[in-house]
């Protein structure tokens, strides 16, 4: 007999494994759904199983909680961010202003899951998946600049902290206003950190003229 042949047993056990994964995915689907339109704490899990015409049992064998399911998504949506913004300076080459654009395009081809990630009723440890998860690419980012040409007179740290509130914020006010080009959007936040912020602004006096 050869050992490489597939089985009767072999081949139901890959059947139901792909039945598991589609069910799965299914699940997730409509979850991003029902997250995205009622937030996270009016989501039950009732109303995911009933968008995936799936029952209540049928969740749980795939998911603790709705947090998990939440905790999920969260994570696919930062692990594509990543591919996405690695993927543009792979093509375009390593700076912030590719950075930006990337995560902002993403952010508006896949609105639903950012505005569940930025929903207002999240909790400040779920804002902080969101902050990690832009502070790991601007670190890597940064990091490399640093190696190039030393950052002399720049505090590394509180340079990352700034830029990711910067971004972090940006998306949640651009949410919030969908009209706005996520361009434009990128175009402002790159004019803030090249010229700062007025003379007036900062000190209360009028700049020489």
């Amino acid at each position: 007999m050869n050992g490489n042949s597939v089985t009767p047993h072999s081949r139901e056990e890959k059947r139901g494994s792909r039945r598991r994964a589609r069910t799965r995915a299914d699940i997730l689907a409509a979850a991003r759904q029902v997250f995205a339109a009622r937030g996270y704490h009016a989501t039950s899990i009732a109303e995911i199983a009933e968008r995936a015409d799936i029952g209540v049992g049928t969740f749980y064998l795939h998911f603790h909680d709705k947090d998990e399911a939440f905790t999920t998504l969260l994570h696919e949506c930062f692990s594509e961010t990543r591919q996405r913004v690695q993927q543009a300076v792979e093509e375009e080459g390593q700076s912030l202003l590719v950075v930006l654009q990337a995560i902002f395009r993403y952010a508006h081809a896949q609105r639903d899951l950012f505005r569940i990630a930025f929903h207002a009723d999240m909790q400040y440890a779920r804002i902080s998946r969101v902050q990690t998860a832009i502070a790991e690419i601007l670190t890597s980012i940064l990091t490399a600049a640093h190696e190039k040409e030393p950052l002399v007179g720049y505090d590394f740290s509180m340079q990352i902290c700034f830029v990711t509130g910067m971004i972090t914020q940006g998306i949640a006010q651009w949410l919030e206003h969908e009209e706005a080009d996520p361009d434009k959007i990128v175009a402002q936040m790159l004019f803030l950190l090249r010229h700062g912020l007025p003379e007036q602004v900062l000190t209360g006096n009028k700049p020489e003229a």
